[in-house]
């Protein structure tokens, strides 16, 4: 212990005796552990922290399959009908128990201005499946589920802060909900966030016992606790075995349908598992990079120790004792780079927290975790010590390999060895390769996010505004008085000055949810029972496709005249037309549902459209009038000839004109939405290339620095060559011919390493190719020429050398 404080305080005074030195290492190790610890604490809270539950390796999700769906997603990861699900329960043995839930919008009226809030009906035993307690008050009873029984209602930590002021008396409370009185009977901790961190409130899920559970209808989430020793790969057989017992029964609604057993944490982090990884490699990449660097440096510098060195070991230190006490200062100048790091993280953090949109941060598992936390800086203190010891070990093993004959010549010259050299240029040749990788993935991010920004939605975005609305079924129990009020809002509203034209349907394109129905075609063979075509449902007023500025291609568009007495009408897109009336005209064929009810012609088709995202493959979309089939949730949209944010008020005070307890809800521009579902490309292309510029500048450094100390260690070799009559250009051209040799080879090895690697990367690509030969191709000439300019400076320096004097050099 006292040999190694004597080490410590040593090594404190060599590295302040070298400021400049000092310095610059420790910048260019805080930039590397800077950057991994600030995507290493996204990491950790989204993809590593145990989800907060007790036992959560337990539980697992359900989902059911359907191969018949376009969607490729949707065809392993389809929610449950009501029916199935409680076969499910009833059936299984493998599991604990099986909760449900649904989202739901929730009206909340009373004193205040009326709120609508985003919640979830669950079965009475979700909270016992996740084993988690209320913060006050009680959960959900079993007898909370009777559709008899007086509603009740458990309130998430933020929304009784922010609206009942954290009081404990909230309990027992009645508030109003949709128009019903439903009684408070529990707070959620401050950290509950289920299923979503916008999740403000928890009803029970009530299934009527008038009428069967419906089969065909899917929109239950459901989650499952296995029981003690029961493995995944049981459920999943257990489960595969009921879904064909299930399909045997039920074959007009269950045909080729199984079940998909997947653990809850693999399930959350799913979709933000490859990124997160990707992006962690790219800081890794950061990191290796500094290491060579400061290695090169720390070679640089035994150099110039040589005689210390040598004095040592004539004194009688061991080796192991030279390599330890250079170990020790390479660690304190890690532990340095590291304590930069984290200042640097933090900034980091917070510009990166502070770039994402709240509603999009609210849907990602994790987000709202992400902070320096013991367990991100014990990962910095670990990778510090690791990252001393990896660029430090190198050096400090040459170093100690010293002739005392050599080195103790007074006068003599400090040579550097072959292997020195050959290690010295390997380190570039590494850098070179890291740098090529990480550019050429920026690259391919950059190109594929501006491809992204390049695609039409298929509708002008530009100033609309949207706003939802959910009308309580208590006070629009009717049909005729859910379309009534939304044909004299869309009539006030379009009255309002500045405004264009106004329409509403159930799901917006970009907001982020939708629905598909089943259909047949009449005068067709009616397909085997189970294996009905499916389409995207959509329920329209008539002005929403010119409000949206959705082309029409053939046929017309919904008519005020198109009434709920009158015959049914539908519009379909072109990739329905296509996909099933080819070589026919669509316009004028009926459409039924499976049970060959509701006939329904098509009098239109209108322009495909992208939905979910700027990304989506185009899929079969039906549209049916508003008035033939009311729908209470509906999302306003409104084109203005100006700023349509300024129209906001205007929109509330007609709202309020024909209901006062109706609000307003997710009021957004349409730019604003699109905007949003681009930001997981927007926001991994921009650190990417941020990682790859910082890739490239501690590259051309290093390349800058390997060939100044290689010119300043040739100084006496440079000075004959002129001597004996070699021209500047000559000086110039060797010096240069040293330096891109091995970049030459490090891109060689860095092409090699991106074509393996760059797959990794090709299901976040939007047509762009993983080995796109354009990217490939101008990252590494970028490269070059960066490198070239690193090489070129020290170069020219060489030309200057005066033979005089080098010749006279020690």
């Amino acid at each position: 212990m006292n040999t190694l404080w004597q080490d410590l305080r040593y090594g404190v005074r060599v590295l302040a005796k070298n400021p400049g030195f000092t310095v610059v290492a420790v910048l260019a190790l805080a930039l590397g552990i800077g950057a991994n610890t600030a995507i290493f604490s996204i990491v950790n809270a989204m993809l590593l922290r145990p989800l907060p539950y007790t036992d959560p390796e337990r539980l697992v999700v359900l989902w059911e399959t359907n191969p018949n769906l376009a969607n490729v997603y949707l065809r392993t990861h389809n929610e449950a009908s009501p029916a199935n699900f409680l076969d499910w329960q009833q059936q299984q043995t493998v599991f604990a128990d099986i909760a449900a839930f649904r989202w739901n919008d929730y009206n909340l009226t009373g004193s205040d201005a009326p709120e609508q809030l985003t919640g979830n009906p669950m079965t009475a035993n979700m909270f016992d499946v996740l084993k988690v307690k209320p913060l006050i008050g009680r959960t959900f009873q079993p007898q909370d589920a009777d559709p008899k029984s007086d509603r009740v209602v458990v309130l998430s930590y933020g929304l009784w802060q922010r609206r009942f002021g954290g009081n404990q008396n909230v309990l027992g409370q009645t508030i109003t909900l949709n128009g019903n009185p439903t009684t408070v009977v529990g707070v959620m901790p401050a950290d509950f966030e289920f299923p979503a961190a916008f999740s403000e409130l928890w009803t029970p899920l009530r299934f009527a016992t008038d009428t069967p559970p419906s089969r065909g209808s899917h929109f239950l989430y459901t989650r499952a606790r296995l029981k003690p020793g029961a493995t995944i790969q049981q459920a999943q057989a257990e489960m595969e075995t009921i879904a064909a017992r299930l399909r045997g029964q039920y074959p007009d609604t269950n045909a080729d349908r199984s079940i998909h057993v997947v653990g809850l944490h693999e399930s959350t982090v799913e979709f933000a598992k490859t990124g997160l990884l990707s992006l962690l490699g790219a800081v890794g990449f950061v990191l290796l990079i500094a290491c060579a660097n400061v290695a090169n440096l720390m070679l640089a510098r035994s150099s110039a120790r040589h005689k210390e060195i040598a004095i040592r070991t004539a004194l009688g230190a061991s080796r192991w004792r030279i390599v330890r006490q250079l170990l020790t200062e390479s660690v304190l100048l890690s532990l340095l780079g590291g304590a930069g790091g984290v200042l640097l993280a933090l900034w980091g953090l917070d510009l990166l927290l502070a770039s994402v949109p709240k509603e999009f941060s609210l849907m990602l598992h994790g987000w709202n975790q992400i902070r320096l936390d013991r367990w991100v800086l014990t990962f910095t203190i670990a990778v510090s010590i690791l990252t001393g010891l990896l660029f430090g070990l190198a050096p400090a093993l040459q170093a100690s390999k010293t002739d005392l004959n050599e080195a103790l010549k007074e006068g003599g010259r400090a040579s550097v060895g072959h292997a020195r050299r050959r290690f010295r240029g390997a380190l570039v040749v590494l850098e070179v390769a890291l740098a090529l990788v990480l550019l050429i993935g920026a690259g391919l991010m950059l190109k594929s996010f501006m491809r992204l920004m390049e695609v039409r939605p298929g509708f002008d975005p530009h100033n609309v505004l949207t706003a939802q609305l959910s009308l309580p079924s208590t006070r629009y129990a009717k049909p005729e008085q859910v379309v009534n009020f939304y044909q004299q809002l869309v009539a006030r509203v379009a009255a309002q000055p500045g405004v264009e034209s106004v329409g509403v349907i159930n799901y917006l394109p970009m907001a982020g949810s939708g629905g598909t129905n089943s259909f047949i075609i009449e005068g067709r063979p009616a397909p085997k029972q189970g294996d009905y075509p499916e389409a995207n449902f959509r329920i329209a007023s008539p002005n929403y496709f010119q409000t949206m500025r959705i082309p029409v291609i053939k046929g017309r568009v919904f008519t005020d005249f198109d009434k709920s007495d009158s015959l049914r009408v539908a519009l379909i897109n072109e990739t329905m037309a296509r996909e099933f009336f080819p070589n026919e005209e669509p316009v004028g064929k009926i459409l039924r549902d499976p049970a060959g009810q509701n006939p329904t012609q098509i009098v239109g088709v209108v322009g495909d459209i992208k939905h979910f995202g700027l990304d989506d493959a185009p899929e079969p979309y039906l549209y049916v009038p508003h008035t033939q089939a009311a729908e209470s949730s509906m999302m306003l949209v409104l084109r203005s000839a100006s700023e349509p944010a300024s129209l906001t008020a205007a929109v509330r005070r007609e709202v309020a004109a024909l209901d006062r307890d109706q609000p307003l809800n997710n009021i957004k521009n349409m730019e604003q939405r699109i905007a949003e579902t681009s930001t997981p490309a927007r926001l991994t292309s921009f650190l990417m290339g941020v990682f790859a510029a910082l890739a490239l500048v501690l590259a051309s450094v290093g390349i800058y620095g390997v060939i100044a100390y290689s010119v300043a260690q040739r100084t006496h070799e440079i000075g004959i060559r002129m001597a004996l009559g070699a021209e500047r250009r000559d000086i110039l051209a060797l010096v240069v011919r040293q330096g891109m040799t091995l970049v030459i080879i490090g891109l060689g090895f860095g092409l090699v390493a991106s074509f393996v690697l760059m797959r990794w990367l090709a299901s976040k690509l939007f047509q762009v190719s993983a080995t796109d030969p354009v990217t490939f191709t101008a990252v590494s000439v970028l490269l070059a020429l960066v490198a070239l300019i690193a090489c070129y400076i020290p170069a020219r320096r060489a030309t200057k050398v005066d033979p005089m004097i080098a010749l006279r050099y020690e």
